[in-house]
């Protein structure tokens, strides 16, 4: 058990201390080690050319794993010893879950270069796997419960089952609807009205508030990343570029579904600068950035400006009129409404609307989402 649940931090180890490419100093990669024999095009002809944790597949390649998943290379055969799986002398090509003899080479107990004997199912988080079966510490649905299998990352084994480490982890909206309305999943957290977004200026740059969260802008495809393409009507990227239901249909141990798309894997919890972790995936920081608490009032902003929703707005109230005539980004003097009373700030017709609000409960029509304080 105590192997297992270490599993997933061994095979990120393992990454760096054997599995990773080696360049020399004018920038050429060198292929690793090979203390078998002659292992071509960076191969292995068993486990004892790969590191630590790692096994020799059917492809003749050194995996961050074992045999249940990647198989084994020709003379060898995968033998499951408790909660040990190892590549033994014997018949080549077997591996995989659940296999009832060899699918691919010549027949027989695997064949040469045969195909697995089963299939893989990924997995990001326990409802990617179906009944009887336990998303693993590898990232693949196992059968038996976590009690034996262990738990992927970002979960504890409780009671048999895979629950989240953090109670408000979410991957969807309705994840968090048992808190209360209008709470939502943000950064893959249940996130209360008043910590959500309500315009874009409490997002990074070049991101727009939708729906209380900081989503990436654009107006074609190329400015979107990370498993999206860009909404042309909404500009915002918010359209999955792989749709999927579960991280099988994605179809690649390199990522998981999160949220109907197919969305970049983490590596034990680690994401790009910008992302963050939500079910194992890495996706675009949808958190607000508050800069002061004190409503209606200047608080904690520059003078001159109040503070509104927990950000600063410069203030075009009497005897500040001209305020916004020297501000392209920001240059309309709108009214808003907060839990203060109605303030005059500068803003624009892309931001600052008063036709929704997440955080006051104010929603828009069915079909329609709120983008700034408009729905579109």
């Amino acid at each position: 058990m105590k192997r297992l649940s270490l599993l997933g931090f061994i095979g990120m180890m393992a990454t760096f201390l054997a599995g990773c490419p080696i360049y020399d100093d004018d920038g050429e990669w060198n292929e690793g080690p090979c203390t078998s024999g002659d292992c071509s095009n960076g191969g292995c002809r068993d486990s004892s050319d790969c590191g630590l944790n790692e096994t020799c597949g059917n492809d003749n390649q050194c995996h961050t794993g074992d045999c249940t998943v990647w198989g084994c290379s020709e003379g060898f055969s995968c033998v499951v010893t408790g909660t040990e799986a190892s590549c033994q002398p014997g018949s080549g090509g077997t591996g995989g879950t659940g296999g009832t003899g060899g699918t691919g080479g010549t027949g027989g107990t695997g064949g040469t270069g045969g195909t697995g004997g089963g299939s893989v199912t990924w997995c990001g988080n326990p409802d990617d796997c179906p009944m009887g079966e336990t998303c693993a510490p590898d990232g693949t649905c196992q059968p038996g419960t976590c009690d034996t299998v262990g738990c992927v990352y970002g979960y504890a084994c409780e009671a048999s089952q895979c629950v989240p480490q953090n109670p408000a982890a979410c991957g969807t909206d309705a994840d968090c609807s048992a808190l209360g309305a209008g709470y939502a999943c943000v950064s893959g957290v249940c996130t209360a009205p008043s910590d959500q977004c309500t315009d874009q200026t409490q997002c990074p740059a070049n991101n727009k508030c939708v729906d209380g969260k900081c989503t990436p802008s654009c107006s074609d495809n190329t400015d979107c990343d990370g498993g999206y393409t860009c909404d042309p009507v909404l500009g915002v990227c918010t359209v999955p570029a792989e749709p999927c239901t579960i991280t099988n249909d994605c179809g690649s141990a390199d990522q998981v579904c999160v949220d109907g798309a197919c969305v970049p894997r983490s590596d034990m919890g680690t994401c790009p600068p910008g992302d963050v972790w939500v079910e194992n995936g890495c996706i675009p920081n949808q958190t607000a950035a508050f800069y002061c608490n004190q409503d209606g009032v200047q608080d904690a902003c520059a003078a001159g400006s109040i503070c509104l929703h927990h950000a600063c707005y410069i203030s075009c109230a009497p005897p500040n009129d001209n305020a916004c005539n020297n501000l392209p980004s920001f240059d309309v003097c709108k009214t808003v409404s907060t839990m203060s009373g109605d303030h005059q700030v500068c803003g624009s017709n892309s931001n600052l609307g008063n036709e929704c609000d997440p955080t006051a409960g104010l929603a828009c029509a069915s079909g329609k989402i709120c983008i700034d304080g408009f729905c579109k």
